[in-house]
């Protein structure tokens, strides 16, 4: 952080919790004249921070304005204008919003600071709490980050650690599950690891039917769309590849076809096996077309909901407290939840911390809270299921800890990694058609940063990406780690000393994966 920017933290507790927190400093600054930015990753943030902030304008005798990607081209202008008069000075909005002419900017609150959704997904590839560190710096602002819980780079920030809401929770431990006795060959007790369900636990389908009898809801949250991860020959293990990545395909049942998730090729599923003839497919890993399946076969005659890029389905009865299930993406949580939810189970908790990335647990743990925070009145139980019960990150919501818990230790660890808030991160992907050229000008690319003088600890790698070939392009991944901005600009500053033989893309903190 810029060594003079104010800045403060509001964690935990619920929504309307935090922004009654903010409102009499929003409220102050708004009477005295001055200006204030909130600054949301999403639609559904963006929408609740409208509803909870922006009535805090007309008690101050000003105008609060949105302004995001939605708006037509004529709202726009209207919206700039109201602000570049100054006759609106409660600005909440996206990323756009960051560039709003807002007069004497006083505050700028960062919701989610730990979203992914706050990254550029091109251009600049930005990541917006940056900028807003930025912005606030340059105008002598305060910069406030407010959210479900910190992320580990906000931790030494000053400010509140609320209560977190009231949470029951229950945890299906795949890895130890329960013996169970049986009758041996001579009729003695034996024990033996009992079959907990898959993909629904035999606990999930208690809960569920528990929420049948007494005309209740649910939302399961599914680690994937489609049905399947992929399809897997029983005879030889064969599994069908996409023709233009390193990835299996994906099985989707409605459509009878094998999807690729990173490049869209698709292709009809073989009557056999390529490599051994084999006419049968087993599925593996599901997604949400599969565990609605189940639920609907366990439930019959209960509505079922999908909510997924490929099936949204109209919620309308749910929304009105019909009883019913919805089965669903993270895309569950850009919707309102059901009014009358008494559970919600994630089928496959581990989904979220097998990503090649350093903050895949602590995204993991984000996630947890989001759920148990989801219902703005009601404490739904949220029923996990998982091979890593132990993992710390389910563990202090189990446990009760505050929000401010699991941040604290992953920032602890950090400090010992020299990783993020402790240094500072770009990606260098180095790409090409041909693999061995693409090997090529990393090595040569890592050669010239240690030509001029950065050291085994400032470069980390080269290495091929997770996903070794992508829409046929070989990409190769490089990391700068640099102790601050400047000895960042540094490292960056040699790759434009000369050309390299691949495509060369740089990407300042970033987000999703090593």
């Amino acid at each position: 952080l810029p060594p003079l920017l104010r800045s403060f933290a509001s964690q935990g507790g619920g929504v309307k919790t935090r922004f009654t927190l903010l409102a009499p400093r929003v409220t102050r600054l708004l009477t005295q004249g001055r200006g204030v930015l909130v600054l949301a990753p999403d639609h559904a943030t963006l929408r609740r921070a409208w509803e909870g902030l922006s009535g805090l304008a007309t008690h101050a005798g000003t105008r609060a304005a949105q302004l995001s990607g939605t708006l037509s081209e004529p709202q726009r202008a209207h919206t700039w204008q109201l602000i570049r008069t100054g006759e609106a000075r409660l600005v909440i909005g996206s990323g756009h919003a960051l560039a709003a002419p807002l007069d004497d900017l006083a505050l700028i609150i960062v919701l989610e600071e730990a979203s992914d959704a706050h990254k550029l997904l091109s251009g600049s590839r930005a990541f917006l709490p940056d900028l807003a560190t930025r912005i606030a710096a340059a105008h002598d602002a305060a910069l406030a980050l407010v959210g479900t819980t910190p992320a580990a780079e906000s931790v030494p920030h000053p400010g509140a650690v609320l209560p977190p809401p009231r949470a029951r929770m229950h945890v299906v431990d795949y890895a130890n599950p329960p013996e169970q006795p049986e009758l041996g060959p001579l009729s003695s007790v034996h024990l033996r690891l009992g079959d907990q369900g898959y993909p629904l636990s035999h606990d999930l389908a208690r809960v569920l039917r528990q929420v049948q009898e007494r005309g209740r809801q649910a939302a399961l949250l599914a680690p994937r769309r489609g049905y399947s991860a992929l399809l897997r020959c029983p005879g030889c293990d064969h599994t069908p590849q996409c023709r233009n990545c390193d990835v299996p395909l994906r099985f989707h049942r409605e459509g009878r076809q094998l999807t690729c998730h990173q490049c869209g090729y698709h292709q009809p599923i073989p009557e056999r096996c390529d490599q051994c003839g084999d006419p049968m497919w087993q599925a593996r890993g599901p997604g949400t077309e599969w565990i609605a399946q189940e639920v609907q076969k366990l439930l019959p005659g209960l509505p079922v909901y999908r909510l997924d890029k490929d099936r949204q389905d109209d919620l309308t009865p749910l929304m009105r407290g019909e009883s019913g299930v919805v089965i669903g993406t993270q895309l569950l949580l850009s919707h309102e939840p059901p009014p009358d939810l008494a559970l919600i189970g994630v089928t496959l908790a581990d989904t979220w911390l097998n990503v090649s990335d350093f903050r895949a647990s602590e995204r993991y743990h984000r996630l947890l809270r989001q759920l148990a925070e989801w219902h703005p009145t009601r404490a739904p139980m949220l029923l996990v299921q998982t091979f890593q019960a132990d993992h710390p990150a389910l563990k202090v919501m189990v446990d009760g800890r505050d929000t401010l818990a699991y941040p604290a230790a992953e920032e602890r660890a950090r400090a010992a990694l020299n990783y993020p808030p402790h240094a500072r991160l770009a990606q260098i992907e180095i790409s090409a058609r041909d693999q061995h050229r693409a090997q090529a000008a990393a090595q040569d690319l890592a050669d010239a940063l240690h030509g001029a003088g950065a050291t085994a600890h400032e470069v980390l790698g080269p290495a091929p990406s997770p996903v070794a070939r992508v829409r046929g392009v070989y990409p190769y991944h490089l990391f700068l780690r640099a102790r601050n901005d400047t000895r960042l600009g540094e490292l960056l500053r040699i790759l434009d000393t000369r050309t390299w033989k691949a495509k060369i893309r740089v990407d300042v903190n970033p987000r999703g994966g090593l």
